[in-house]
């Protein structure tokens, strides 16, 4: 039986990984330039400066403008776009594959001719700033952000990825180019193509990419001092946002798969406790659910909910008696049994495109230096039993982490301590 995904390395001289993996059956071709750097990496006068950077790889190089890169793209029917989140930084393109030299030179044309003109650069700080204020204006997004800030004191991927508007008014170019040759190195680079890949596609790529050079980037190191409290901000909304949560398990935790089943049972599906028990049953939120943010070195897990002020402090309470039931019984067999069938059945779903499949080896490449098959996770979750569920509620719903983050129309909380 054919491994999923079915994918090959290979390695340029000068440091780049490429991982590829042919689909037959697609039509199309999903092409990715990775790099491990995003918000995480800034210092504090950079606030945001690497996404800033995506958006201006969008905005010109020595021989196509701005407006000659969206219509490269868009004159073959293809599509392309970029994120940068707290530790990685994706530059992708998905189009039919009769056009796989078009995608390999416009991405590898932005990676390595970006301009960076002063005048463009200006005109997109109005658009991040303007980006800044829609972000404000979203509580519901805003509330992780602010969570993150502080349960996090202050660790750098407690910085929001948008920025902040100081930060991006005082960037300069000549603070661009120096980020990117930081962090830009092919020591830091994977490309990773997916779908109708013909045979020669790495010696398509060699030429483009052979002369990219660039010194390693090592990895920093620097764990949180989580110390839990309840913080407030003070914001005029018709409803409250609220995360409460703790530490939770790294990308590279082989806890991550039995927390995983834990999750989705508190709160990753419409059949979860927490929907059933503080929406359906009582009718006290519309969005309420449980996640996790898992970094390379340790991860977040909590649940997000949105409330009236009046019914803040009783869907915290719902939200601790839930932690404090799993830490004691762990969940049923039937819960288990529909958890791991629900994380096998989102994961398999959630790679039935070229671009998903593309950003997926390409993940696996930059965490583990492989890529993880599919059949491997599942043996993981088959493994996961009860007594992992109650060992993890222990393990990380505890008292002194807990941390309650709301942003609403409230001058003070009605919670004043938080126990589980």
């Amino acid at each position: 039986m054919i491994s999923l995904p079915n994918a090959k390395k290979h390695i340029l001289p000068n440091g780049i990984r490429i991982v590829t993996e042919e689909i037959p059956t697609m039509r199309s071709i999903a092409m990715g330039l990775l790099f491990g750097v995003g918000s995480g990496n800034e210092l504090p006068q950079e606030a945001g400066i690497s996404h800033f950077i995506e958006h201006l790889m969008f905005k010109g190089t020595k021989k196509r403008s701005a407006f000659d890169i969206a219509h490269a793209l868009d004159a073959v029917g293809g599509k392309m776009n970029a994120y940068t989140s707290k530790e990685v930084t994706m530059y992708y393109a998905v189009v039919l594959d009769r056009h796989l030299d078009v995608q390999i030179d416009v991405l590898c044309d932005m990676l390595l001719n970006s301009v960076f003109d002063p005048k463009e650069m200006e005109t997109e700080k109005g658009v991040i700033l303007e980006e800044i204020k829609m972000y404000e204006d979203t509580p519901d997004e805003l509330i992780h952000d602010y969570f993150a800030e502080k349960i996090l004191h202050g660790h750098p991927l407690g910085a929001p990825t948008i920025g902040h508007a100081d930060a991006i008014r005082a960037t300069k170019r000549d603070d661009i180019v120096s980020y990117v040759k930081r962090f830009y190195s092919p020591h830091n680079m994977i490309v990773s193509l997916a779908g109708a890949i013909p045979p020669d596609v790495i010696e398509q790529l060699k030429p483009y990419l052979e002369g990219f050079t660039g010194h390693p980037v090592p990895h920093f190191h620097q764990d949180p001092v989580i110390e839990g409290a309840l913080f407030l901000k003070h914001k005029k909304t018709e409803q409250t946002h609220l995360c409460l949560g703790t530490r939770g398990p790294s990308q590279l935790d082989n806890d991550r798969f039995p927390f995983a089943v834990l999750e989705n049972i508190l709160g990753g599906s419409m059949s979860s406790r927490l929907f059933q028990e503080v929406r359906e049953k009582r009718g006290l939120a519309y969005s309420i659910y449980a996640t996790t943010s898992p970094f390379r070195d340790f991860g977040l897990a909590y649940a997000y909910a949105g409330t009236s002020k009046e019914n803040l402090a009783q869907v915290v309470d719902l939200i601790l008696q839930q932690f404090r039931a799993v830490k004691k019984e762990g969940i049923t067999k039937a819960e288990m049994e529909k958890g791991k069938e629900f994380l096998k059945g989102t994961t398999v779903l959630g790679l039935e495109s070229s671009s998903s499949r593309m950003g997926y080896i390409a993940k696996s490449e930059l965490y583990y230096g492989r890529t993880i098959s599919i059949d491997e996770a599942f043996a993981e979750i088959d493994k996961v039993t009860n007594d992992d569920i109650i060992r993890l509620a222990n393990q990380y719903f505890q008292d002194q982490a807990l941390t309650l983050a709301v942003i609403g129309d409230l001058e003070e909380l009605p919670v004043k301590e938080l126990r589980c």
